[in-house]
């Protein structure tokens, strides 16, 4: 299964800047159809990157989560954006 958040991979690999990258992050993040509590993390767990890697790892997370590769049952959220 591809995540609607996969269409998005080209914005964290081509926007150097981590303020912009922010904004486009969460424009993104808008436009998909996800839970809004799941929303509501996305944004939080966002403002609290302060560098480009931490956004992309938190962008990878995000993947990993709605592609199903982590079992649901045995990972929280937190654990996956903390």
């Amino acid at each position: 299964m591809t995540s609607k958040l996969r269409a998005f991979e080209h914005i964290i690999l081509n926007i150097p800047e981590t303020s912009e990258l922010k904004g486009s992050l969460r424009d993104a993040i808008n436009q998909t159809d996800i839970r809004v509590e799941d929303k509501r993390r996305l944004h939080m767990h966002i403002n609290q990157c302060n560098t480009i890697n931490d956004l992309q790892r938190l962008f990878y997370n995000a993947l990993l989560k709605y592609e199903g590769i982590l079992r649901r049952s045995t990972t929280s959220y937190t654990r996956v954006f903390g």
